[in-house]
């Protein structure tokens, strides 16, 4: 990773949690460095390709796994907001950020949410609205939608925090546009969980280029506690992922 075309492909970042430069290296992989901050502990690509490069990533090929199994995913997403559903208590605004085509979005829909995504990649925000009628689909990414301070009742991240280029923009503008009382739901692989490899590297979550950030149930509540978001609930999984709700204090 070494020459002048590395430093115009990749960049190094100080930890996104603690602001902290200092990683203990862990290993490669695809040529990536995966580096534990030795401030807080948070598992990272660092330095990592820059989002120029990332944003390639998302194409269609990549939405058309998720597409081929729409039954099946749209199944799992309406036992998904049945359970934020009954958590929150009633209904209202349900954002999706990383909706790829739209499975959430449609099960809000039907549980009685008024539901709004957005999404990267455009043939899958092309087939939501084609093929599920889904009219407040987007695409492009979430801090560029600049949605209604206060908007959100509810706010889903369900395997994407993990993706995004800049953690603390996005957690920010998740606190922005939540309502008070509101829900944030943050699903992402779990880096401390005991059904995780004990080699860090054959763990299947380990993605280059796709998989930015790996987190503890520590380190994703420290990361929204930065942004005045507390923890409310977290459930516990038998798979190694975490799943955490967040609200305002």
């Amino acid at each position: 990773m070494n020459g002048p075309q590395a430093s115009e492909r990749f960049e190094t970042i100080p930890c996104p949690l603690c602001a902290g430069g200092d990683f203990i290296p862990l290993f490669e992989k695809a040529g990536e460095p995966f580096v534990r901050c030795a401030g807080c502990a948070l598992v990272l690509i660092n330095p990592r390709p820059r989002f120029e490069a990332l944003e390639h990533t998302y194409d269609a090929q990549y939405s058309r796994g998720y597409i081929d199994k729409a039954d099946k995913k749209l199944a799992r997403c309406t036992r998904w907001v049945s359970r934020v559903a009954r958590r929150l208590g009633h209904r209202g605004n349900w954002l999706d950020v990383g909706c790829s085509a739209g499975f959430v979005m449609a099960a809000a829909e039907a549980a009685g949410f008024t539901a709004w995504g957005v999404e990267l990649e455009q043939a899958a925000v092309e087939f939501g609205r084609s093929e599920l009628g889904l009219e407040r689909i987007v695409c492009g990414t979430f801090e560029a939608q600049c949605y209604p301070d206060a908007f959100f009742d509810v706010v889903s991240m369900y395997d994407v925090i993990e993706h995004v280029p800049d953690l603390n923009a996005t957690v920010q503008e998740l606190a922005r546009v939540l309502k008070p009382g509101g829900l944030i739901e943050i699903r992402t692989p779990d880096v401390s969980h005991w059904a995780r490899p004990r080699e860090l590297a054959r763990w299947k979550e380990i993605k280059p280029s796709e998989h930015l950030y790996y987190f503890s149930p520590d380190t994703l509540t420290r990361l929204f506690a930065k942004h005045g978001l507390r923890l409310v609930h977290r459930r516990l999984l038998f798979k190694a992922a975490v799943d955490a709700f967040y609200t305002h204090p």
